[in-house]
């Protein structure tokens, strides 16, 4: 990286607050100058695979196979951005729904200082990592030309991935209860739940959306339940993105159906004497093909009651009212050596009493940062306003506002939402730029990170988290 990130992201942060003035001048030499061209926009969403209508599953008149659909977008909030300079792009306008667009200029034809831009439009929702509806989201760029109208569609795409539950009728008929989780390892877990196997609604749940984290190919199914018995089983496999996407990891637009099977004799897929077989498929948004799910044994075989096998299989799931745990791969870290060690902070909340799978679900991550040298410490106090790491500290849980800004170190980085089961911290991620920021008069214990945990019981740890990265100056650190 090596391009003093936390610097950049001050500069960036500056800018942005400057680009409220700059935007008021471009708007006030558009009015009455000669110099201007026109937007006819269209925003569209091509539902037509997959069955991710907003308004749910769409049918053939009966006949229970998909069949294309239009998604409304007259809800769509509608963002226009002057990118003449690229490196600091300028909100010139932006409409709470793509009909307030219409409504507010003649023809829906909107006039524009000549220049670049980018129109974005997404659904009328803010994008979580679990919903109960799909996201779309598009952008396009176009240039403005003196006296011309211009005609452009955003096509907006769907941003999270489909997950669909469905049961043969032997496991119904084999199983009294169950939970279905599915999960990409940083903490987001999707729950589907039948408390009673004659319950129809139940039979039938409705699909859930998860924004899957970058870069993750395995998602984890674990089953669980009571079979007509009165055992208590479970069963956990993982399930591999298929070749045939746009993408070898799981991504928006993916509709994963997972099935859930009767275990028989001639099947050995299944755990020996779990009763359950975990089969899935999925279709690509770019594609009209059902490809088939490699499943393969995976995630966590620990019995909810503990230990592994059938020893354990009549137990009921734990009651559990601990506080939070979090997990250190290790508490000191010496740069450049261990730059690429694992130093991902898991933070991880209880189970609800006499729940299997449903965590308390976390209040608060408060993250608080001791700068071993004044580098750090001035990187750190350009983006004090937005995020004061070294004096307050900083609540991560559902903070939109610092999300992006620590992006600028970390892409992929998102703050966890509120109830969220666990959350992932990723200091490794700060490594880089804290190398960037090597000095001869960095402190011996190097650059100090604490993170107190709270969760929805507030239960808090009893002292913050402590881990050290220190920069070993000895190694001639390249500048």
């Amino acid at each position: 990286m090596k391009l003093f990130n936390i610097l950049t992201a001050g500069v960036l942060l500056c800018a942005g607050l400057a680009s409220c003035e700059m935007k008021d001048e471009l708007k006030g030499s558009g009015e009455g100058s000669s110099d201007m061209g026109y937007l006819d926009l269209g925003v569209a969403v091509n539902a037509s695979q997959n069955n991710v209508s907003r308004a749910g599953d769409v049918t053939d008149e009966g006949k229970n196979e998909n069949v294309g659909v239009s998604i409304p977008t007259g809800d769509f909030p509608v963002i226009i951005t002057n990118v003449d300079d690229p490196s600091n792009p300028i909100e010139y306008d932006k409409y709470d729904s793509f009909d307030q667009l219409k409504e507010e200029n003649k023809d829906g034809v909107v006039a524009l200082p000549v220049g670049t831009y980018t129109v974005t439009a997404h659904s009328n929702d803010v994008l979580e990592t679990k919903m109960d509806v799909p996201y779309y989201e598009g952008t396009v760029e176009i240039n403005i030309t003196k006296d011309v109208t211009s005609g452009v569609e955003v096509k907006c795409t769907m941003k999270n991935t489909r997950i669909a539950l469905s049961y043969d009728t032997e496991f119904i008929a084999s199983f009294t209860d169950w939970t279905i989780t599915v999960e990409d390892g940083t903490g987001t877990v999707l729950t589907f739940e039948c408390t009673d196997s004659n319950d129809a609604e139940q039979l039938n749940p409705a699909p859930q959306y998860m924004w899957v984290a970058e870069g993750v190919s395995k998602l984890t199914v674990h089953a669980s339940g009571h079979n007509t018995q009165g055992e208590y089983v479970t069963e956990s496999r993982e399930l591999t993105k298929p070749a045939g996407g746009n993408s070898p990891y799981w991504t928006g637009g993916d509709a994963l159906t997972i099935t859930m099977e009767e275990n028989t004799p001639a099947d050995p897929t299944g755990v020996q004497g779990s009763g359950i077989t975990i089969t899935a498929d999925v279709e690509f948004e770019e594609s009209d093909a059902t490809i088939e799910v490699t499943v393969t044994p995976g995630g966590s075989t620990e019995e909810p009651g503990g230990g592994e096998g059938d020893d354990n299989q009549d137990s009921e799931p734990p009651v559990t009212d601990n506080k939070p745990i979090v997990t250190l791969p290790q508490t000191t870290y010496t740069l450049p050596d261990d730059k690429d060690a694992n130093a991902d902070v898991l933070i991880q909340t209880a189970l609800k009493e006499g729940s299997s799978d449903e965590h308390v679900g976390l209040k608060s991550v408060f993250v608080k940062i001791i700068p071993g040298n004044q580098g750090f410490t001035d990187a750190l106090d350009l983006i004090k306003d937005m995020a004061d790491f070294t004096g307050t500290g900083v609540e991560l849980v559902n903070n939109t506002t610092v999300e992006p800004l620590l992006q600028f170190i970390a892409p992929a980085l998102k703050v966890p939402a509120p109830d969220a089961p666990s959350y992932t911290f990723p200091v490794g991620a700060f490594f880089e730029t804290l190398m960037d920021f090597e000095s001869p008069e960095t402190t011996a214990e190097g650059h100090v990170f604490e993170i107190m945990v709270t969760d929805n019981n507030d239960n808090s740890l009893d002292e913050p988290i402590r881990l050290n990265v220190v920069v070993n100056k000895d190694k001639g650190i390249e500048q």
